[in-house]
Order: C-alpha cells, then structure tokens, then sequence
C-alpha cells in the first residue's frame, strides 16, 4: 500500500528536553497571509502586543529563522469559538511549539530515500485547508544539502516508524509521501531572532 498524499504541515512529536509546551503569539491584523495548524512560523517583529507576533515562514529560510509551529489557535471572543485556522487580514492568537533544540517534528516529505537521513532541507510553502485548518505544508527532498551546510530549516532524522508508513530499504531509493522526522536547525531559540 503507497503512502497517503498528505500535506498536513508540521507535527510536534517529542522532546528530548521534557513535555512539549505551546505559547501564545499574536497574528496582526494586517497580515496579509491565512495561517494554518502545522504552519512553521518566524517571528514578525512588528510589536503588535505584549506576546510575540509571528507569522508564515517562507520557503527561504536563509534570512528568516524558524520560531515555531502552530498547534492551534485561542479563541478570542464568542463569535471566533470554532477558529480552525487564522483568516488572512484577522487579527488572532496562535498557539506555538517553539523549535527548540531536542524538539522533533514529523512531516510528510515529497519524497525521501534512507541516504536523506541526516541531510538538510527546506519547507514547500501551501495555504492551510479551509474545511479542516490543517497546514498544506510539506518537506521539501529537492533542496537537500549536507548537514554542514548553512541554509535549509530542517534536519531530517529518520522515518516515523508507523505501521502506515512504507519507505523503501534500498539506500538510494525514494519512496513518494513518506513521513520524516526533523528537528529544525534555522531556529530563532538556536541561531538569533530572524525577524521578517
């Protein structure tokens, strides 16, 4: 059985450092962007409020450095209790996992062989489902490099050891869809404040 085609974004999976917590961070009003559960965030740096203001982070990742990833998002009056994702241009409060060192992440790759464990990698960027709120992003195999390299988000560790994902065990053989561990290695905890 192939896997599912299922860009769902980015899914805390555990921590080497304890429980895995979220923050609040605000989303600005006039940011121009939808934002989905799963979506990896960089910090704005517009001074909204008094939390931090994030938003999408972009396929790039050599300038702006990874925040964190949403988990969900706080109701912020009666009328927004069933927010399944932040509308473009409204002004919400997101919940974040921050991508600190030790934080695992699953993702559903394009496609990965076992020679991409321990490469580098960079997000695809996609809206967020309108129906659901989940994130449409994936990892991107294409843009792998060397783990000494200086650009791409995410490091991948190896496959999600789930009885629904098949991956090949030929070494240099992709398997399409399959999901990958990661930990992000542009992080604003880990490298500075990338600011957008």
């Amino acid at each position: 059985m192939a896997n599912a085609t299922a860009d769902y974004g980015f899914v805390p999976y555990k921590s080497y450092l304890g429980e895995i917590r979220h923050i609040e961070c605000s989303v600005a009003a006039g940011y121009g962007t939808a934002m989905g559960v799963g979506d990896p965030v960089s910090l704005d740096g517009s001074g909204f409020s008094a939390r931090p203001t994030v938003r999408v982070a972009p396929a790039d990742t050599s300038t702006i450095m990874v925040f964190g990833v949403v988990v969900g998002f706080r109701a912020s009056s009666p009328d927004s209790l069933t927010t399944q994702y932040s509308l473009a241009s409204t002004a919400d409060i997101a919940l974040v996992v921050p991508t600190l060192p030790g934080t695992i992440f699953r993702v559903n790759s394009d496609s990965a062989s076992q020679n991409d464990i321990g490469m580098r990698a960079d997000h695809i960027v996609a809206t967020p489902d309108t129906l659901t709120g989940k994130s449409g992003y994936t990892l991107d195999i294409n843009t792998t490099t060397a783990v000494s390299a200086t650009s791409n988000a995410w490091l991948i560790i190896g496959f999600d050891q789930r009885p629904d994902v098949e991956y090949s065990t030929t070494l240099a053989t992709d398997t399409d869809d399959v999901d990958v561990l990661v930990t992000c290695v542009e992080s604003s905890w880990a490298n500075g404040n990338g600011v957008g």
